[in-house]
């Protein structure tokens, strides 16, 4: 068997390693503070008389750029739960950056962290961020200072009922696997169909069920696998959502490809018409593949990819998948059948 575009979701990477050198951007009596530099360990020396080294860190000039800032400037339908993160060059010391968010009421109060060992910012913000509101992020590192603004999600929906959306693998932006590129072109089933089963606004839950689509020769679900059981989700974020995990099974040049732990996410367009920052993640099973006479996780590792313990067993195999998607659009005419048993 040839090893072919093997590609599927997995889950966005995240921040970690959290440095416990934070401070909250809100003062003593409640009030936003309008100065978020984060604080360090600050066990400094008051002689001003002490002898200073040429080659400490104190003299070391500050030179980290700012590398990205999350949420994107102009950034639309921003979930209300939204986490901002700023990432750097190099590794700096607290009091060398800061970060700020504004919104309608001013500045907004929550924690700041630095993150990876002094590589970034993260900003939690205190409260649930308003609706349909434009923000706007503050953040210096050195002598680099950039200002990015975005939108948050527009009012609740409820009348996507029976809606089926459409992710084509085939234009997704792969974070991840690196070789993702290489194998989406043998994926039988390149499409992934998600219905909208029902929306309890009451409970605020959403049901969705995925399925395996191709277009043979019209976009409709693969009669060979089986429909994506997804449980209900928690809406509380209304039009923003994300369901999972789930078992998912691909078609991959002929034959069964599993992936464990499929994951998806997104935000409902305001007329319902599509889903907007769409993110796909999940585990990639491999283990059957080889690349001539190599294995296929032998193969990736020259593509820069490394497999990891799948989750349903624990042995290595799997390769873990990110895949994000600007927008996926309805299907008018296309369903989803959950309660299809494959016959093939």
């Amino acid at each position: 068997m040839s090893f072919r575009p093997l590609s599927f979701t997995l889950a966005l990477f995240a921040l970690a390693a959290c440095n416990k050198d934070s401070v909250s951007v809100e003062d003593d009596s409640g009030t936003p503070s309008t100065d978020s530099a984060v604080e360090g360990d600050a066990d400094a020396d008051s002689d001003s008389d002490s002898d200073t080294d040429s080659d400490s860190d104190a003299d070391l000039p500050c030179e980290a750029e700012l590398i990205s800032v999350t949420p994107d400037d102009g950034a639309q339908a921003v979930g209300v739960d939204a986490t901002i993160v700023a990432l750097f060059s190099a590794a700096v010391a607290p009091e060398d950056a800061s970060l700020s968010l504004t919104g309608p009421d001013g500045l907004v109060s929550g924690e700041l962290v630095m993150i990876s060992d002094g590589l970034g910012l993260s900003f939690t913000p205190g409260a649930p961020l308003e609706r349909d509101a434009e923000y706007t992020i503050t953040t210096a590192v050195c002598e680099d200072e950039e200002i990015a603004a975005f939108t948050t999600i527009g009012d609740p929906i409820s009348d996507v009922t029976g809606y089926t959306y459409d992710v084509n693998l085939a234009d997704v932006t792969w974070n991840s696997p690196k070789s993702a590129s290489l194998l989406i072109g043998s994926i039988e089933t390149s499409h992934l169909l998600f219905m909208v089963e029902s929306i309890d606004t009451e409970n605020d839950l959403i049901d969705l069920v995925g399925a395996a689509g191709w277009d043979d020769p019209k976009l409709e679900q693969y009669p060979c696998a089986s429909p994506i059981d997804f449980e209900p989700a928690e809406f509380s974020t209304n039009p923003a959502f994300g369901v999972g995990p789930a078992n998912a099974t691909l078609v991959v040049s002929g034959y069964d490809v599993n992936v464990w732990d499929l994951g998806m996410s997104g935000t409902f367009a305001w007329d319902g018409e599509s889903l907007l920052n769409v993110q796909i993640t999940g585990m990639l099973d491999v283990r059957e593949f080889t690349v001539g006479s190599v294995e296929a996780c032998d193969a990736v590792t020259f593509l820069g990819d490394k497999c990891v313990a799948c989750p349903n067993d624990g042995v290595e195999g799997c390769l873990e998948v990110d895949a994000t998607m600007d927008a996926a659009y309805y299907a008018p005419g296309v369903s989803v059948d959950p309660t299809l048993v494959p016959e093939c």
